[in-house]
């Protein structure tokens, strides 16, 4: 996870959610943030990015002017979504597991369909904490781009500067 603050110089083209900016003398084109809202030129925000500079891969915001932090992936939204590929394809997956393999291979199916989705909304959630805790570290004074050494990937990024 990369940190970025940026201040918006120029924001333009909005529409539903979506909107580019002028920040730095470099634009960004269709950025989302939280679908609802485009932030204002002259604002300052630090936002979670999954990769270096690439703002179509947005995790979460804040406007430096407020404490209030936006995700983009939330906990109730995951369990919801997953709640609802259980119910259409755990269906699916059950009947055929009861078909081909009996009523012990339908419970073994479905006790790891459960236990996939329940460990991957315990690590949205604790990925969201890490988000919100690194944004909210952020300070208003703070207008150069952070990276937060200990959250970075554990991948050689080709396009870094030699250390």
């Amino acid at each position: 996870m990369y940190i970025e603050t940026v201040r918006f110089e120029r924001v333009f083209d909005v529409q539903s959610g979506t909107f580019s900016f002028e920040a730095g003398g470099k634009c960004e084109f269709a950025v989302v943030l939280d679908h609802k809202r485009a932030p204002t030129a002259g604002s300052t925000f630090a936002v979670a990015l999954s990769e270096p500079g690439n703002w179509q891969k947005v995790l979460g915001w804040r406007d430096l002017s407020s404490p209030t932090v936006g995700l983009k992936y939330s906990p109730w939204f995951m369990a919801f979504d997953l709640v609802l590929d259980l119910y259409f394809l755990g269906i699916a997956v059950l009947a055929a597991a009861w078909l081909f393999g009996g009523p012990w291979a339908a419970l073994a199916a479905f006790a790891a369909m459960v236990l996939g989705e329940g460990s991957l909304i315990v690590f949205s959630a604790l990925r969201n904490r890490q988000i919100e805790q690194a944004l909210l570290a952020v300070s208003p004074e703070q207008t150069r781009t952070v990276t937060m050494p200990d959250m970075q990937l554990r991948r050689a990024d080709s396009t870094a500067p030699a250390r």
